[in-house]
């Protein structure tokens, strides 16, 4: 088989000659645009020049052009996670996905385009610049998700040697990224003469000292790098067939693009300092900005507000500089990575391992379990969008995990995933609520079993789908793994162990609860569209049950950061008999949110059919199959009223027949046997959880959670070996 040589010391394992040669249209597109001859520009990115098409193994009269690049075939497209994030991130908060696409699919032939007809921009070669920036670097991450996805159906049994189309072939779409990445042309140092991105990268380096000992560009050293995994995969006999290659692959392209979108954020830090390079502001941002819909929220509207909305400002450059460094962690790169510009830009400082969370200052670093909410937002936005069978991304994000990264050996890259967590040992072994957990639901792992379903069935059958996944990661997976760490942290206090204290447990539940999102502040987010764990869901619900503190948080959180610095002080000094009751009263206290959910949700759904499109009849139904076990356990009668009126049956199903008061009351004797009144329920829209009057216990009364709970944790004596990282899973 014809391979290609690159002369950076990469040989390609396909000929992917043809495309490569696309960074000679960008060449003669400058070249042209500086001579002053805009037709021939135009001539260039419209009909393609350099780059033959190849059908069947034979080369045709057409060629490849970059305006076709920027005009990608939608249906293909929407399986690629960079391409959705980038339609979100470049629209409005009010456009729905139809006009997402419609609106930005084109987005960079629209501006390149624009460009070409703007004759002030000739001199510097704008068009031809953003072709690079906009076109080929979308491309090149399109073409890693391509053999991706082409490496999944491999899997599936199909075979590329015996397609002579070529449509799937994860082998030449791997390679095609590299052309694409490096380009024809592209020399060694001291020039590093080239038009693609590595060149690109080479030039992002010298501005902020990136570079090794041979002065190449670090990006472009760890992509070399990463690129020759790939083709190690590639190379085995039965490529693609190993889980292990399909993980692999996952990590690996992530890696990667968060490699390339180190040198945008440095090139866009680059154009809006230097007043020469102003007119490059729009066409980095462009780039970079709308990749943020996977982070923060509140953060990535600030920056569009900033570089999209409206003309760059160089006056609003030290609001931007901070925005954008608070979102170096997301995209998958640290301080570190990106430098410091010159002595114009200090380098940001990384996260520290006792950084706060919401005002909560760890012992331990547990910073990695607080990122897994990112996933959870990656996988609610990727789910807004129509994709191919069994949702092959989403799937990954949940089975395999991105941003939650353990440890960044190069070869022992490990990440913590959301299926991890709802398989941890530490709930199995030390859940003080595991045994009426798998007693309700009829099986163990029951979350997982549900979200694993739900993902493999056709894709976009379902609006409310991604709801049901995101409340089943939200209500079910994390409290489920917070309640192995509390029992793992109470069975563990006393111990001295460095490598496995119980501290670190107790720290890990504070990361679980709170989350990335919230930041570091007391309180947390200001904002309630950037969290996704139960700290975030307590304060959506403190607004709607009048439960918010005299600086608009929930008291729920008030009670429970001062439960969590409690904890760890008790830890420290091996206080266990103290620790056990505290570790009770934050175990019981995080249900709180839990069933405010439930009642809000009866409050929303009442009058709604079973066969609504509305989101709140999937939360309601999963927030109180969440809650069901800890109910039945305390209150049988209650459990029956909590289904009857929240969760779906096959026939005669009316959401909250008996209305949203007699869910409420259900809760009653719940809450006082889990020690936290109905004071912090609170009351929204008339209904209220105190209501009810405690004439008698109900049958089948069980033991209060304040023994009960306690003794459960009294009577786990035996003790787990961990490795170095296992304590996570």
């Amino acid at each position: 088989m014809a391979t290609i040589s690159f002369e950076v010391g990469i040989t390609t394992l396909t000929n992917v000659t043809a495309i490569s040669r696309i960074a000679l249209d960008v060449r003669a597109m400058a070249t042209s645009l500086r001579a002053g001859d805009l037709l021939a520009a135009q001539r260039i990115y419209t009909q393609g020049e350099n780059s033959p098409i190849y059908e069947y193994g034979k080369e045709t009269l057409n060629r490849l052009s970059l305006k076709s690049m920027g005009q990608p075939e939608r249906s293909e497209w929407l399986d690629d996670p960079s391409f959705v994030f980038q339609m979100l991130g470049l629209s409005s908060v009010q456009d729905s996905v139809e006009d997402a696409i419609s609106k930005h699919a084109n987005y960079a032939d629209y501006y390149i385009s624009n460009l070409l007809n703007d004759q002030t921009t000739e001199e510097k070669a704008a068009a031809a610049q953003a072709a690079t920036i906009l076109t080929v670097h979308m491309n090149a991450m399109h073409k890693l998700w391509d053999g991706f996805i082409d490496c999944t159906m491999v899997q599936k049994g199909y075979n590329p040697d015996e397609d002579q189309t070529g449509k799937i072939d994860p082998k030449r779409k791997y390679d095609e990224f590299i052309a694409l990445y490096i380009g024809a042309g592209q020399t060694l140092g001291p020039t590093w003469e080239g038009y693609l991105l590595y060149a690109l990268a080479q030039a992002a380096s010298k501005n902020f000292n990136t570079v090794d000992e041979n002065k190449e560009a670090l990006v472009n050293r760890d992509i070399r790098g990463l690129y020759e995994w790939i083709q190690r995969i590639m190379s085995e006999q039965d490529y693609c067939k190993r889980d292990e290659s399909i993980s692999e692959l996952w990590t690996i392209n992530n890696r990667i693009i968060a490699k390339m979108n180190i040198s945008m954020m440095q090139m866009l830090i680059d154009s809006m300092y230097d007043e020469n390079q102003f007119y490059l502001v729009p066409i980095y941002a462009r780039a970079i900005i709308p990749q943020l819909s996977q982070c923060k929220t509140s953060i990535q509207r600030k920056l569009k507000s900033y570089l999209l909305d409206k003309e760059y400002e160089r006056e609003d450059f030290s609001r931007i500089v901070p925005l954008l460094q608070q979102s170096y962690d997301c995209l998958g790169f640290t301080c570190a990575q990106v430098g410091a510009y010159y002595d114009k830009v200090a380098e940001c400082g990384d996260y520290a391992e006792n950084h706060p969370m919401a005002g909560f200052a760890p012992k331990a670093d547990v910073q990695t379990i607080s990122k897994v909410d990112l996933d959870m937002h990656a996988i609610r936005q990727l789910m807004k969008f129509p994709t191919g069978a069994d949702n092959i991304i989403p799937q990954m994000y949940y089975k395999h995990g991105r941003a939650a990264v353990i440890n960044e050996d190069k070869y022992g890259y490990d990440v913590l995933s959301l299926q991890e967590m709802a398989r941890s040992a530490n709930i199995e072994e030390w859940s003080p609520y595991y045994s009426d957990y798998v007693s309700y639901y009829g099986k163990e792992f029951f979350a997982d079993s549900v979200i694993l379903n739900e993902l493999k069935r056709n894709a976009g059958t379902d609006i409310r789908q991604d709801a049901l996944l995101l409340s089943w990661m939200q209500f079910g997976v994390v409290p489920e793994y917070m309640m192995g760490l509390l029992g793992t942290a109470d069975q563990k206090c006393g111990e001295d162990n460095d490598d496995d204290n119980p501290t670190k447990y107790w720290d890990a539940f504070a990361a679980a609860y709170i989350g990335s999102l919230e930041g570091s502040v007391e309180g947390g987010s200001d904002q309630t569209v950037d969290g996704f764990m139960l700290w975030n869901v307590a304060n959506k619900r403190s607004i709607s049950f009048d439960t918010q503190n005299d600086d608009y948080f929930a008291k729920i959180n008030d009670e429970m950061l001062e439960l969590l610095f409690a904890g760890q002080a008790q830890l420290l000094r091996s206080d266990c008999s103290n620790f056990e009751k505290t570790m009770s009263r934050a175990l019981h206290l995080m249900f709180v949110p839990l069933i405010q959910s439930v009642i809000w949700y009866a409050i929303k759904n009442e009058g709604l059919s079973a066969s609504s499109n509305d989101d709140g009849v999937v939360i309601g139904e999963v927030a109180a199959k969440t809650v069901l076990p800890i109910v039945e356990k305390y209150d049988p009668n209650a459990a029956r009223i909590i289904e009857r009126n929240m969760v779906r049956s096959e026939e005669n199903f009316i959401p909250v027949v008996d209305g949203p008061q007699a869910v409420a009351n259900a809760f009653y004797f719940v809450l006082e046997e889990i020690g936290w009144g109905c004071d912090y329920i609170g009351h929204a829209e008339g209904v209220e959880a105190c209501q009810l009057e405690p004439a008698a216990r109900p049958r089948n009364y069980a033991v209060s959670s304040k023994q009960g709970a306690v003794t459960i944790l009294v009577l786990l004596s035996s003790t787990i070996v961990w490795g170095f990282f296992s304590w996570l899973y």
